[in-house]
């Protein structure tokens, strides 16, 4: 299940997937275009996260995966009398014992600086946005948004509900009015002090020929990119040497994967915007590809229409 509520006010947006929590929202600063883009602006992406976002995270948002930690004694559920007469004991089963059986078995931590360079490059290639509506003076300024992401509780699945999270963000975002300075280039954001309670315009008394206006506006958004995640768990069938494939992973299940797994990024034209290959052992066949492609092309028409609304 996966929920999203929004703020237009403050232009941020929270996203919920199973029990992992993320919530995002947008920042704007005025920035210089690139000399090979000059009408475009830019968007950067940061996801940080803290203890508070799961027991494996230190104070720096960095997940340990150290396995002498208690985390990752899960309990069996089988029940045993001990020798003592003490009553009844409940087993304890190292998770590192239940993934022992292959050859790629090691855990693999959040790499949060992935996620960002992941996310920053699929909205960029997805034509979720128009890069040169954030372009203000060709050349001279341009809007620089910034998407600042964190994880508020992570139980797997984490790179989908960041994604979803930052676009809703960026649906919800609206450029504000500014003036900018025809000589210099220079932006200076008019205040709703300077503007009119009527229509929105701004005050005479600040018209200046040396300045020119720009409307605010919300973004045009092009198709949504939605992500689909699977896990890639090897077989314990030795008549069946095909791997098992997980949707929607747990973070338990994400570690059994020992973080072997595959992401589908697509939309409602059926486009594959991203085919993203994590771990060693994630190796899918020709006929795996085609069926989580399509699980890929069925998640985008559902919540193509959840997201956009919020």
């Amino acid at each position: 299940m996966v929920t999203f509520g929004n703020d237009n006010n403050a232009s941020n947006s929270n996203t919920t997937g199973s029990s992992t929590r993320v919530i995002a929202a947008c920042t704007l600063l005025v920035g210089h275009p690139g000399p090979s883009t000059p009408t475009h602006g830019d968007i950067d992406v940061s996801v940080s996260a803290s203890p508070l976002s799961g027991p494996r995270f230190d104070i720096g948002g960095r997940e340990s995966v150290d396995t002498a930690s208690p985390f990752y004694n899960y309990q069996s559920g089988k029940s045993t009398a001990s020798n003592d007469g003490g009553g009844i004991m409940n087993d304890s089963v190292p998770l590192t014992d239940a993934v022992a059986g292959g050859s790629d078995t090691q855990l693999q931590p959040t790499d949060t600086k992935e996620i960002e360079s992941w996310i920053r490059r699929t909205i960029r290639f997805s034509r979720f946005i128009d890069p040169t509506e954030l372009g203000i003076e060709p050349g001279k300024s341009a809007w620089r948004v910034r998407i600042s992401i964190h994880i508020i509780n992570h139980d797997g699945n984490l790179w989908d509900a960041s994604l979803l999270c930052a676009c809703a963000a960026l649906g919800d975002l609206r450029l504000p009015v500014v003036e900018v300075d025809r000589r210099s280039g220079g932006v200076r954001i008019v205040s709703n002090d300077d503007l009119d309670n009527n229509d929105g315009a701004i005050n005479s008394k600040h018209n200046n020929s040396k300045f020119e206006r720009r409307k605010g506006q919300s973004l045009t958004l092009g198709p949504l990119p939605v992500p689909l995640t699977v896990a890639v768990l090897p077989s314990n069938d030795e008549s069946n040497s095909r791997d098992i494939l997980l949707v929607d992973p747990t973070h338990l299940e994400e570690d059994v994967s020992s973080g072997n797994s595959v992401t589908v990024v697509c939309n409602t034209n059926k486009e594959i915007v991203e085919f993203h290959k994590k771990g060693s052992s994630s190796r899918l066949s020709v006929d795996q590809i085609k069926a989580v492609a399509s699980m890929g092309f069925g998640r985008a028409q559902e919540l193509e229409t959840l997201v956009m609304k919020g």
